[in-house]
């Protein structure tokens, strides 16, 4: 029997316009926001403010820049709400999605500013900074621990471990490939180690394959929700962590990149984890919770 596609329900209607909207926001303010406004919404290092940090992750200083954060925002937080839609209690997604967005912007100017400008002092008083790719960093930590949460939600505890292993492996080995931060000799290790993994897997499991060829066909849209989720994780953190000058000149804020990813692994977890412990409070004879 084939799968229809399902037609969108009212309230997932509403969750994409809501997840749409902050797209949306960053479109107005770069084409519609006065100029006068926009020098003041700044991040200055000479003159820093939990506000201005604020703002600033809403402003681009060129299309190209805007484009970037739009994309890369629509494919992050696409992959990560069809991971979503599959678990039973989703309210934990929308409070990390929520906290990211709020806590993100501070946290990733805040580190920036205590080392470039405290500890390194490599910036002057009047360097400015801005942009959203902070947030789309901890999008990305959000994805990465949502497709942990998935995959061992639905497989198992070693599904969730290799899920995460593959990915951190993946994108090490695009990093050697893409910047400067890695050897390219180093990625050549990663796939020979990661190759010789699933070769091992492979003439282990060998006799079984036809089990797991036909088990793997009827879990094919979840794990299709999962490979893609994976797969833009390692993409993304291969673009996230460039040493080198970008199309229009500027250094990539590594810095402010590694902040935000770290910032939202934390935030998902703590999401998760206080749900978990809040479900399991509530757990009584007798007495059944569904969020």
């Amino acid at each position: 029997m084939s799968r229809r596609r399902e037609a969108l329900t009212p309230t997932q209607t509403v969750e994409i316009a809501l997840l749409s909207g902050v797209a949306g926001v960053l479109i107005v303010v770069h084409f519609f926001l006065p100029e006068p406004l926009r020098s003041q919404f700044l991040f200055t290092y000479g003159k820093p403010t939990i506000v201005s940090a604020w703002t600033a992750a809403i402003l681009h200083d060129s299309v190209s820049h805007l484009a970037s954060s739009v994309t890369w925002y629509a494919i992050v937080m696409a992959s990560a709400y069809a991971l979503s839609m599959t678990w039973t209690r989703r309210r934990p997604f929308w409070f990390a999605v929520v906290g990211c967005l709020v806590l993100a912007p501070p946290m990733t100017k805040l580190g920036e500013y205590w080392l470039l400008k405290i500890q390194w002092n490599l910036v002057a008083d009047a360097t400015t900074t801005r942009g959203f790719s902070g947030v789309v960093s901890a999008l990305g930590g959000l994805l990465y621990v949502s497709l942990a949460r998935t995959a061992t939600a639905k497989y198992g505890y070693a599904a969730g471990v290799a899920t995460t292993g593959i990915i951190v492996l993946g994108a090490l080995s695009a990093l050697a490939f893409t910047s400067a931060v890695l050897s390219p000799s180093v990625a050549v290790v990663l796939c020979a180690i990661v190759a010789f993994a699933i070769g091992i897997g492979i003439v282990s499991t060998r006799p079984k394959i036809p089990m797991w060829w036909a088990w793997a066909r009827s879990q094919r849209y979840e794990l299709l929700r999962i490979g893609v989720g994976s797969a833009v994780v390692v993409v993304l953190l291969s673009q996230l962590f460039q040493v080198q000058l970008d199309e229009t000149g500027r250094f990539v804020s590594v810095i402010a990149h590694g902040t935000g990813f770290a910032t939202g692994i934390i935030v998902t977890v703590s999401v998760f984890v206080t749900e978990y412990l809040g479900h399991q409070s509530t757990k009584k004879p007798g007495n059944s919770l569904v969020t």
